[in-house]
């Protein structure tokens, strides 16, 4: 026996709110990562989206709530992708955008078809917003950082059933109408409800996981922000190399900071897809942690690039170390059989010459390798 709406709805509202409640205490109770903090906006959405649908159970004009309900709904979901989007390093302004103009378009809809729609209004926009979002978030799941991680894979079934509801709910109601058989067996409230609930308890579970790996430890502007594989975001290795200049080495001691660019890693997505540049990044990202030294903070440089900074006893060690990572990296892309090896270019930068401006060493070193890149005559270029 089927719930009624009304009853589906008070379930859903009772799961998002108890979701939503744990993850913001736990908010409260530790410094989130970057990752954490949109999962959170996600929660709030939800959260606003149960509120909204309750509204509209008890109200005359319903209108209103069913905008804001399905904004909210749609942000849910977007930002979910989002979250995987952040946790794998990638750029959030065009998405973010995205996102925005989705739910702003979805809340347009109701009321473009306003009354005469009844409570099935902006339903086409919403359920294929939904659905797209939901079949994005599966695969980014899958991709990058998070792709490595075994705890994804709920939210990536999860998504992709999600996706793949909404998708042909969609469908159904624009060519069936939502008063037919076929909508009201398998795509009416009590099915979608339930779905709900199931995706509310797996996102939880896996956004905790993904974001208890980064930790986050200082406060204020610095805070550093580590991965589970033991790598710093860009800002956060430039506020560690701000330290470490800062502090009196002895005679003869040198800071080299050494940066690694594969400029090239674009052009293999798009030669050989987008799988094969991530499996290329990934596996110079574990040949990186594998061969720099223990104690040799490690940092992203960008979507094609790492940096690490170490402490050797003269600007020759340091390029010797240099030309052993790129070495032994270019030896594990040959193992691998990639489709094709990037060109990786080195370079490094000495406090010796740049002081106590860690932006200056961290750029000083990413320039000149990008010009290492280009050289004939080097390898492993020291900028002056």
């Amino acid at each position: 026996m089927l719930l009624d709406p009304y009853t589906v709805n008070v379930l859903v509202a009772v799961t998002a709110l108890a979701a939503g409640v744990m993850y913001l205490l736990e908010t409260l109770l530790r410094r989130e990562s970057r990752a954490g903090q949109i999962w959170v906006i996600s929660y709030l959405c939800g959260i606003l989206t149960v509120i909204a649908y309750l509204i509209w159970k008890s109200v005359d004009d319903p209108l209103m709530p069913i905008a804001i309900g399905n904004g909210a709904l749609v942000g849910t979901v977007g930002c979910l992708w989002l979250g995987c989007l952040r946790h794998n390093g990638r750029r959030l302004m065009v998405p973010s955008l995205l996102v925005g103009a989705t739910a702003l378009l979805a809340v347009a809809a109701v009321f473009l078809e306003g009354r005469p729609a009844g409570d099935w209004a902006g339903s086409a926009v919403l359920f294929g917003s939904v659905a797209v979002y939901a079949i994005l978030g599966a695969v980014e799941s899958r991709r990058g950082r998070s792709g490595g991680t075994p705890e994804t894979m709920g939210m990536t079934i999860v998504l992709a059933i999600v996706g793949l509801y909404y998708g042909a709910r969609c469908s159904v109601f624009v060519v069936e109408g939502p008063e037919s058989d076929l909508f009201l067996t398998w795509f009416n409230s009590s099915i979608t409800g339930t779905l709900t609930i199931v995706l509310l308890i797996v996102a939880l579970v896996t956004t905790t996981s993904l974001r208890n790996n980064a930790v986050v430890f200082g406060d204020g502007n610095n805070e550093l922000t580590l991965s589970g594989d033991g790598v710093l975001t860009g800002r956060s290795f430039t506020v560690m190399v701000q330290r470490i200049v800062e502090v009196d080495r002895e005679d003869g001691r040198t800071l080299g900071v050494i940066a690694l660019r594969a400029d090239d890693l674009p052009q293999i997505g798009i030669a050989f897809g987008s799988s094969e540049q991530e499996g290329v990044f990934a596996l110079c990202r574990q040949s990186l942690r594998r061969y720099a030294p223990a104690t040799a903070p490690v940092g992203e440089l960008g979507p094609t690039g790492f940096v690490l900074a170490v402490d050797a006893a003269s600007p020759s060690d340091v390029r010797r170390i240099a030309s052993r990572i790129q070495r032994r990296m270019l030896d594990d892309l040959a193992e691998r059989g990639t489709a094709v090896i990037p060109v990786i270019g080195v370079g490094v930068a000495l406090a010796d010459t740049y002081g106590q401006d860690a932006r200056a060493l961290i750029r000083a070193a990413f320039d000149a390798a990008g010009r290492a890149a280009t050289s004939l005559d080097a390898s492993v270029m020291i900028a002056d």
